[in-house]
């Protein structure tokens, strides 16, 4: 008598991150471990019993990237003749792109498919603070460094809107790609889609977007017809169960370091507040760091960068970390949705680079200055006064403009840091000329895709590639190896919902700014 056929049913809503979910109780948004669900999807690959996985996608905050890396798992199911089925409880740019790798897609007959092509949209506060009385007095380095734009402008300049339009255009290129391959359609017939797009759930299954409509709860016996006997397996093991003799066996089996760095580069510790961006702190890595490069059992370190950069200081203190740590075991940087200006910065540090397709990379360039909010404490009928004991000694007060020595010293100072330190470090990583360098920097965004045409990065991969990479580099791909992960302890703080923390306001900066150049 054969085995019974299986499926696994999982459920993604929240927001997706790469490092472990943490728990915030102050917090109603979920939040779902990238590691994690690749683990699962990866075990249900190998797992004999399993004929078939049902993915649940509801309220969902995911990166283009993320949805890459697991797309890679949703091929790894189809080596193994697994059936895809995901439910869409309402459809996205980003959602359906995520679905459009499955076998069959299903919705709700109340949801609508919003496949209508990628736009991103900044707000310009030039004229509000003129308005109140904020003089932002910003500067940048780069023809392309465009953080400082909806301080100053109006609207986007020809450089930002020609960068912002190649990258859209790239990523929406595989959306289509994808899409045309496994919908079996011309590109064209696809872009046709997008242009007349939103659709109802009815219409989209007219025209052929979707495979089915169903209420979640009807799943089951769309599986039973697909699979006629087929019955949910309520769990699957991502990994053997770890017991003390096991443990006690395979204590010094070599092991590869993940550390996971996502948020704002800042002085201090990484913290997170419930409902709030992470704070990637330079101590909290430096000490992951210090900690992997001394162990003798960590053959080699993963560093997983989710970061649109931030602090100069906090990023160059970071790059010096990994470089020690590089000295004496590879270090390999594995890109997550966003690793540019800063988190692009520390990356030259390590041997070898990766990114996925859709990846935000690069951003070589500074920004710095300060705002004066001095005539609007007028307006509301504040005043000021200082004492000085030195000519510039209140240069970095919020109450007063720099004076024009004062500005050119401050742009001095992130010419240096740009000429001095980060173009010759993205040069030597690459092994480039700075002029080679200089043509791609400017504080220019490219996609992963476009990184790796234009040598940015080592190759085209997700985390699970990067551990493998790593594994080579340290000669374990013959050898059985633990995945040695770090995880920041939490403190009360944490918990928090407001915290006193480190101004950045008045750091130079390596930051790809506002909103990590959002795209839906």
């Amino acid at each position: 008598m054969g085995r019974k056929q299986r499926f696994l049913k999982l459920v993604l809503s929240g927001e997706v991150c790469d490092g472990k979910a943490s728990f915030q109780p102050l917090s109603k948004k979920d939040h779902i471990s990238l590691p994690r669900l690749m683990k699962l999807l990866h075990a249900a690959a190998k797992d004999t019993r399993i004929r078939a996985v049902l993915l649940v996608v509801k309220s969902l905050t995911i990166g283009w990237a993320q949805i890459e890396e697991i797309h890679r798992l949703f091929d790894r199911l189809r080596q193994e003749r697994k059936q895809l089925v995901v439910f869409l409880e309402q459809a996205s740019n980003k959602t359906y792109y995520l679905a459009a790798a499955a076998d069959r897609v299903y919705l709700p007959p109340s949801a609508s498919v919003e496949f209508v092509g990628l736009r991103t949209e900044s707000l310009f506060f030039k004229n509000l603070f003129a308005y109140v009385g904020v003089e932002p007095q910003l500067f940048n380095i780069g023809a392309y460094k465009s953080a400082a734009e909806v301080f100053q402008r109006e609207g986007m300049s020809e450089n930002s809107r020609a960068m912002t339009e190649a990258i859209l255009a790239d990523i929406q290129g595989r959306i289509i790609d994808l899409v045309a391959k496994n919908r079996n359609l011309l590109r064209e017939q696809v872009q046709d889609w997008i242009d007349h797009g939103p659709y109802t759930a009815r219409a989209a299954l007219a025209a052929g977007l979707i495979d089915g409509i169903s209420y979640e709860d009807e799943l089951c016996l769309v599986l039973e017809q697909l699979f006629p006997g087929v019955q949910e397996v309520r769990s699957v093991k991502s990994k053997p169960k770890d017991g003390l003799l096991k443990r006690m066996l395979t204590f010094y089996r070599p092991q590869v370091a993940l550390i996971v760095a996502e948020g704002l580069i800042a002085s201090g510790h990484s913290r997170r507040a419930p409902g709030r961006s992470p704070i990637l702190g330079d101590r909290t890595l430096v000490s992951f760091l210090r900690d992997a490069a001394r162990r003798r059992r960590v053959k080699a370190i993963v560093l997983r960068i989710n970061s649109p950069g931030g602090s100069t200081l906090a990023s160059d203190l970071i790059w010096r970390e990994i470089k020690l740590a590089e000295s004496k075991k590879p270090v390999i940087m594995s890109f997550g949705n966003v690793a540019a200006s800063g988190g692009y910065y520390v990356a030259t540090a390590a041997s070898r680079i990766l990114a996925s397709p859709s990846t935000l990379t690069g951003s070589i360039g500074v920004i710095g200055g300060k705002f004066n909010i001095r005539e609007l404490l007028s307006k509301i009928g504040i005043t000021t006064d200082a004492v000085e004991k030195g000519a510039h000694s209140g240069y970095a007060s919020a109450t007063r403009p720099f004076s024009k020595g004062e500005a050119e010293t401050i742009r001095e100072q992130m010419k240096d840091f740009y000429e001095e330190l980060f173009l010759p470090k993205v040069a030597g990583n690459r092994n480039r000329s700075i002029e080679e360098v200089r043509r791609l920097a400017e504080g220019r965004v490219w996609t992963g895709a476009q990184a790796y045409s234009n040598g940015l990065i080592d190759g085209l991969g997700g985390l699970q590639d990067a551990v493998e990479m790593a594994r080579q580099l340290a000669g374990l791909l013959e050898k059985k190896s633990r995945l040695l992960t770090y995880v920041q302890r939490r403190s009360l703080l944490d918990f928090l919902p407001l915290q006193l923390s480190q101004s950045l306001g008045q750091e130079r900066m390596l930051a790809l700014m506002p909103e990590d150049l959002e795209i839906s």
